[in-house]
């Protein structure tokens, strides 16, 4: 499998993560814990998974990450991930799916439809910390 996140970071010169995920705490954790490395990282949050392919029409650079949350009230994760999958413009974009969920059959269905990875929200801000170091190294940003 190739590694869509080092296509994507030569691409763009500025790092941006988007977030789409319909809870606002969530949100906030992780544009602070993304601030928070060195060097900090741009997000953009949406609320659900049907804002996402309208806005990222709207813009000229595609975002190095989307990180999306399965359980949304419009247009669920998998439903957003599938239509990422199938546009071709956006079917390289790496996918990191960011849930609550710890279920085995999310993981694989995830996968299968083309996720990059599959993780279960941290319980801590510490522990979130953690994982954006580790996504802010994949984007090839440290």
């Amino acid at each position: 499998m190739t590694n869509r996140f080092t296509q994507n970071s030569m691409q763009k010169a500025v790092p941006s993560v988007w977030v789409v995920d319909d809870d606002e705490d969530d949100q906030l954790f992780i544009r602070t814990a993304f601030a928070s490395i060195s060097p900090p990282i741009s997000v953009l949050t949406l609320n659900d998974g049907e804002e996402l392919l309208p806005k990222l029409a709207e813009y000229d650079e595609l975002p190095q990450l989307i990180l999306l949350d399965i359980n949304m009230p419009y247009s669920n994760g998998f439903d957003t991930l599938k239509q990422l999958r199938t546009t071709s413009k956006y079917a390289t974009l790496p996918v990191v799916m960011l849930t609550t969920s710890s279920d085995e059959s999310d993981r694989q269905h995830s996968l299968s439809l083309g996720a990059d990875q599959f993780i279960t929200k941290p319980a801590n801000f510490n522990q979130l910390i953690a994982l954006t170091q580790r996504l802010a190294r994949q984007l090839q940003v440290d």
